[in-house]
């Protein structure tokens, strides 16, 4: 049973990602204009958003091995997602003038849905008592080369999301 809750964590952590990363905004779905916000705000925004993208995807592998620190963070992760759908689907922030088209709206229902278990089973696992669970093993060498790549990747996806979201 605890193994099968890792690996439900880690699908819904990746899931998550997945639907966020649709939502870049120069994609295919979200193309609301944020023009009026400022570019710095905008920035911010994107990189918060960038960052729980990356870290969900990296905490899928960590989230097996229900290391404690990898399951308060896929709880953290799951809040972050939530309050993101929510602000959004309330028109709290990011406000825009043009209407949200449905699979947009679609998109985010489904990412506040996934958010609520995915936060929940992690606090739950969280609280189990897990003995045997090994530590994942990855040299330092190969951590290092992935944060590289995640740092060049999440440039990218800052500056293009944040220049798409400018337009006028």
């Amino acid at each position: 049973m605890e193994n099968f809750i890792g690996y439900a964590i880690s699908g819904l952590l990746v899931l998550s990602a997945v639907l966020l990363g649709l939502l870049i905004p120069g994609g295919p779905i979200e193309n609301r204009n944020f023009s009026h916000i400022a570019p710095a705000i905008l920035g911010m925004f994107n990189t918060f958003l960038t960052v729980l993208g990356i870290a969900s995807l990296s905490l899928a592998y960590f989230s097996i091995g229900a290391g404690n620190l990898a399951l308060i963070a896929s709880a953290i992760c799951g809040i972050s997602y939530f309050l993101v759908y929510a602000l959004d689907l309330a028109k709290i922030f990011p406000v825009s003038p043009d209407k949200m088209p449905i699979t947009l709206f679609i998109i985010e229902v489904a990412g506040l849905i996934l958010a609520i278990p995915l936060t929940l089973l992690s606090l739950y696992y969280l609280s189990l008592p897990r003995s045997g669970i090994s530590e994942m093993d990855i040299s330092s060498s190969t951590i290092n080369s992935i944060l590289v790549v995640l740092l060049i990747i999440g440039i990218g996806i800052i500056a293009f999301a944040t220049k798409a979201a400018m337009r006028k």
